[in-house]
């Protein structure tokens, strides 16, 4: 497959829908980068952070109370906040690069005032997720597995509803909502690719 054009993918996705997955197999098959947990190397390399510190206030908003330290010289704010702030700035500088795939981040209302943008949210029956999880994190417990799948999801929405003032999983906005468990990751990457095509964005 190949692209005919410059298209940028963003993908919501709740917990446990395998949107991960669906962004790797999307990369792979159409040759273009990823952008995901990746950035927050990026952000740590750059500017000398502590990439564990990081990983702990991806996607969730700051709690006045526990706010991580933060090196002299860096600008004033929570850390949560500089981080979304600087992976919207990531995810802008590589949009403006070439095609791209952004998962998460709030990456579909960052990208709003560009062209050639798909904004996919893929979701998936509440069990299935948790028996996705159970596989995936090796946890033995169906209840622990439903807590994380809630509280991942709940984080995720005020995160989500925070920073673009929109509804986390609407319809508002996107080009395919999908139900991952209709067709698998696999299937539901190669529906995503159909659609490109239908889109004049991709070709055989």
């Amino acid at each position: 497959m190949k692209l005919t054009k410059k298209v940028l993918i963003t993908i919501g996705r709740e917990y446990g829908s395998g949107g991960r997955e669906i962004a790797e197999i999307l990369s792979k098959d159409l040759e273009i980068p990823l952008f995901d947990r990746n950035m927050i190397s990026m952000i740590a390399k750059k500017h000398g952070f502590d990439e564990d510190v990081l990983t702990s206030e991806d996607e969730r908003l700051a709690n006045p109370f526990f706010e991580p330290y933060v090196p002299y010289g860096i600008e004033t704010g929570a850390l949560s906040e500089r981080l979304f702030s600087m992976q919207s700035k990531i995810i802008r500088e590589e949009a403006d690069k070439g095609p791209a795939i952004f998962v998460g981040r709030c990456a579909d209302d960052v990208l709003s005032k560009y062209p050639d943008v798909v904004n996919i949210f893929i979701f998936a029956p509440h069990e299935d997720r948790i028996e996705r999880i159970m596989k995936n994190e090796s946890i033995d417990d169906s209840l622990a597995a439903d807590k994380i799948v809630r509280r991942i999801d709940k984080t995720r929405k005020s995160y989500y509803q925070f920073y673009t003032d929109k509804k986390w999983g609407s319809s508002q906005g996107m080009d395919l909502m999908i139900n991952s468990s209709a067709l698998g990751t696999l299937g539901t990457a190669h529906l995503i690719e159909s659609y490109l095509k239908e889109k004049g964005y991709l070709e055989d």
